[in-house]
């Protein structure tokens, strides 16, 4: 139950004699009193202002799991896992020191973090309770380690005991990720102000140093970007190009490719083929400059690609297996698996051939400022449904370079 507050309003009083005088003291202690016990209630060692204040604070929700020597699966729930660091990959949490499934944790040297979905509460508050059989009827498989790996968690991380630190009333544990992967491309569960829930994604944009004038161009475009995802069930990433690179600002859609949100605020090297939505309106010079910094790439075979995605208006990837590795690790791109031979070269039913659909965002001035490309595409599209959703990106794309300011800095 939440604490009710009196907010007590001073006016300015008249002289008064007798028993107005008695009751205006009486006025005077009641609101001093009121103050007094605000400011009490407003103490950081208050333990229940303490978690009102820390429950605007949305988290997300994680299992730890082990399993102990006589191969007996424990658990237990935490909203205070944290990525600590890159290098080494540490990540933390904080059992309370009254919890009795913290110290069989400890016991094994090993435990793995299960982000839990959106669609696990019930496990959540399962694991919440003292006492019981926790893990019946919950599936689970052993982690790489053994300790145990729910079947439906959003991602996981299987760790080494590295350190424990005091915390207060809690201690502070970090872990080393010896193995990790995303799951699934489920919501997460949050806890917030008490409760249990999720948030409905629209979009997320990079907060990267130097971007502002881009980051400002996606703050326009992203509510027509959202809406479009929306509509076609796919997801969307937001690119911008500088002299030198292609920088992904932003993402937006339901989540249906999993990689997309690790790459949001990556820079890619602006050479052949990367960036070449981009490059398809670009000056001759700036043309041969990134030919010219492509590794392996023909220059008759960028040149004639260009004039058909400039003539086309959009550019597709098709069969680009590993690109999203690539992107993730910021290599460059085989040429052969971007090339754009427009639908035109497609089969009949495409089946998995069309990985994503890309179309420029101008300025004013004529240049092209944005990227916004369609990801997580239907495996069975045919050439016309191609055209159908390269259709409503163009659409889309047309809009958002209409409601640009006019100069662009």
């Amino acid at each position: 139950m939440r604490p009710s507050f009196l907010i007590t309003v001073t006016l300015p009083m008249l002289p008064a004699t007798g028993s107005q005088n008695r009751g205006n003291k009486m006025s005077n202690t009641y609101t001093q009193k009121t103050a007094e016990t605000l400011e009490m209630i407003k103490d950081p060692t208050n333990p229940q202002f303490f978690r009102q204040v820390m429950g605007r604070y949305p988290t997300g929700v994680a299992l730890i799991t082990a399993l102990e020597e006589d191969e007996t699966p424990v658990g237990m729930v935490v909203g205070t896992f944290a990525s600590v660091s890159l290098d080494p990959p540490l990540v933390s949490f904080t059992p309370a020191r009254t919890s009795t499934s913290w110290p069989r944790i400890k016991a094994t040297g090993r435990f793995v973090v299960n982000v839990l979905g959106a669609t696990q509460e019930q496990v959540c508050r399962s694991f919440s309770g003292r006492g019981g059989t926790k893990f019946e009827d919950i599936p689970w498989i052993p982690s790489p380690e053994g300790a145990p790996l729910l079947e439906d968690a959003v991602a996981w991380m299987d760790c080494r005991l590295e350190d424990v630190f005091d915390g207060g009333d809690h201690e502070i544990v970090l872990g080393l990720v010896e193995h990790m992967d995303i799951a699934n491309t489920e919501l997460p569960l949050l806890f917030f102000q008490g409760g249990y829930g999720q948030f409905t994604p629209h979009s997320m944009a990079t907060a990267g140093p130097g971007l502002e004038d881009q980051l400002a161009l996606v703050d326009r475009a992203r509510p027509e970007i959202e809406t479009l995802a929306q509509k076609l069930g796919c997801d969307c990433l937001i690119g911008g190009r500088t002299d030198r690179e292609i920088v992904l600002l932003a993402s937006a859609g339901l989540g249906n490719t999993e990689w997309i949100p690790a790459v949001v605020g990556k820079r890619l090297p602006l050479a052949a083929p990367v960036g070449r939505t981009a490059m398809a309106w670009a000056e001759p010079q700036e043309i041969e400059a990134w030919i010219n910094s492509g590794a392996g790439v023909d220059s008759t075979e960028m040149r004639t690609m260009l004039s058909k995605i400039n003539e086309r208006g959009y550019s597709i990837s098709v069969d680009a297996v590993g690109l999203e590795a690539d992107v993730i690790s910021g290599g460059r791109l085989d040429a052969r698996e971007v090339m754009d031979p427009g639908t035109e070269a497609l089969e009949p039913t495409t089946t998995g051939q069309v990985h994503s659909i890309a179309a420029p965002i101008f300025g004013m001035d004529g240049e092209v400022v944005l990227i916004a490309s369609l990801y997580g595409l239907p495996h069975d599209m045919s050439s016309s449904e191609v055209d159908r959703y390269a259709a409503e990106l163009l659409a889309t794309s047309q809009k958002i370079s209409q409601n640009l300011p006019v100069s662009q800095t």
